[in-house]
């Protein structure tokens, strides 16, 4: 078990993954004002800008995951002793936000668990041909042992969109005027809630002097947890559209 970072270096100049995901973060961008000035609203914006804030969050979970980026990468900034690349920080606009507004939209008008539930795993699969190609080319590794080291991503970004969708929604059906701008917060947080409770399993077997076996069970309960948290949330939301969000204590006995 490797006690610190090694050094990679990328086969191809990382400029591909700044251009590529930059191009997504603008396109996202402007989307966010054209729809926003459309619909007379500070949301799609604030999102924006809230997922930029959230990529802070980044060194962390990179730490926790055992994830190290090439160093030939242009660098973004440097917390933890880890430089996040600028091509990674981008990249959270249109996979953190941007999808988060749509979900959020679709909520709105009548979307079904289940389609939201095919958008996790649309959301999972295309973070996951990203890992694909990122890792071969060597731009950016796992470190840890197997089978964890495959799961330090793509799964947790299947509830998170999701997630943050959600409380998008909810929150922008009690929020109104210059307050809207509040919900540019629900990125910054809503991320890290969500690799912190589904990662826990993986984060903690990585970190701790267990066997394979404990190591695969720690994999599927990232797994389990992470369609647990996408079942919670379209539930929940379903409940909310309905008007039944309260818990309900149990009827007395007789």
């Amino acid at each position: 078990m490797l006690s610190s970072p090694p050094v990679t270096t990328s086969d191809v100049d990382t400029t591909v993954f700044l251009v590529v995901f930059g191009g997504l973060a603008c396109a996202t961008f402007v989307a966010a004002i054209v729809h926003g000035r459309r619909t007379r609203d500070v949301v799609p914006v604030a999102a924006c800008l809230g997922a930029l804030v959230c990529a802070l969050n980044e060194p962390i979970f990179d730490e926790l995951g055992k994830i190290v980026y090439a160093e030939n990468a242009v660098t973004a900034y440097t917390a933890f002793g880890r430089d996040i690349p600028l091509f990674l920080v981008v990249g959270y606009v249109p996979w953190v936000a941007g999808l988060s507004v749509v979900i959020a939209t679709l909520i709105a008008r009548g979307a079904t668990a289940r389609r939201l539930q095919a958008i996790a795993f649309g959301s999972f699969v295309s973070v996951t041909c990203v890992e694909l190609v990122g890792t071969s080319l060597g731009s950016w590794s796992y470190y840890g042992e197997p089978p964890l080291k495959y799961l330090g991503v793509s799964p947790m970004m299947a509830p998170v969109p999701i997630v943050c969708g959600a409380l998008i929604f909810m929150l922008g059906t009690r929020l109104k005027g210059p307050s809207r701008w509040l919900i540019g917060l629900v990125p910054v947080f809503s991320l890290p809630a969500v690799y912190a409770a589904a990662g826990m399993p993986m984060y903690v077997a990585l970190h701790a002097d267990v066997g394979r076996p404990v190591q695969y069970a720690a994999g599927v309960a990232t797994l389990a947890l992470c369609f647990l948290v996408v079942l919670a949330a379209t539930t929940i939301v379903d409940r909310w559209r309905a008007g039944d969000v309260a818990l309900r204590a149990a009827a007395p006995a007789g």
